[in-house]
């Protein structure tokens, strides 16, 4: 590989990260809750500092040790902030049918990627589907905003010569969800988390004619992350990708 290409698919990123700050606004910041939090009535602002979300609680008189199980509901897109759609627009998603029909099709792939992780053994809850056995915890999610890549097809050799600045800020992928989790025996909320984010550098790729996997690996992303978030003693310091955009 030449190296003008290595510095149009690497340093140009970084660069338009510099010049497009104001892009970079809505992904960079927490997104507004939605009714799924702020009908907990419990916290939905504040953060710890071992996880890499930008909101994350936990009930400080909950005592995980005697939590053995959990439920993985399935994710929901009840509070799927619709409004926006056209931001996903493209030869892809040429309507709001279509995106909301690919909003559903993410929701059934995360599904399955948070199962899969809270099936790891080194999860330290049994995953279940039984909500009366003591000691359990039921994990909801939400996913709240969703925006599918409209340059997916469009040449990002150089976005910044090519003027294409702002199509490489507003035209990344971008997902945002809201987590609550249950004590299952009393219904009380005893964890919340939120989160806005865009892909790794490294799944914005040119080559794809589809745009729904940098979406995916956001989610998938997400799953690993809720699950270490359990285990301290295994994952001290829950980490973001390295080369994440946002």
């Amino acid at each position: 590989m030449k190296f003008p290409t290595i510095t149009s698919l690497v340093v140009s990123p970084l660069l338009a990260l510099g010049l497009g700050s104001c892009g970079l606004e809505k992904s960079t910041t927490a997104p507004k809750q939605t009714r799924f939090l702020e009908s907990t009535g419990t916290d939905t602002i504040s953060k710890i500092d071992r996880l890499p979300f930008q909101h994350a609680w936990r009930d400080p008189k909950m005592e995980i040790a005697k939590y053995k199980y959990i439920v993985v509901r399935p994710v929901t897109t009840s509070f799927l902030k619709t409004d926006e759609w056209e931001q996903s627009k493209s030869e892809f998603v040429p309507d709001k049918r279509t995106y909301t029909r690919r909003v559903n099709a993410l929701a059934r792939h995360w599904d399955k990627s948070l199962n899969k992780a809270f099936s790891s053994p080194v999860c330290v809850f049994y995953k279940t589907t039984d909500t009366g056995r003591p000691g359990t915890l039921i994990l909801e999610v939400a996913l709240t905003e969703v925006r599918f890549d409209p340059a997916a097809t469009k040449s990002m050799a150089d976005p910044v010569t090519n003027g294409n600045v702002s199509n490489i800020i507003t035209g990344l992928p971008l997902c945002a969800f809201e987590v609550r989790v249950k004590d299952a025996a009393t219904g009380k909320v005893v964890s919340t988390a939120s989160d806005r984010r865009g892909p790794e550098i490294k799944v914005v790729d040119a080559d794809k004619k589809s745009n729904a996997t940098p979406n995916e690996r956001i989610c998938d992303e997400w799953s690993q992350q809720l699950m270490e978030s359990s285990n301290i003693d295994l994952f001290p310091k829950v980490k973001r990708n390295w080369f994440s955009l946002f």
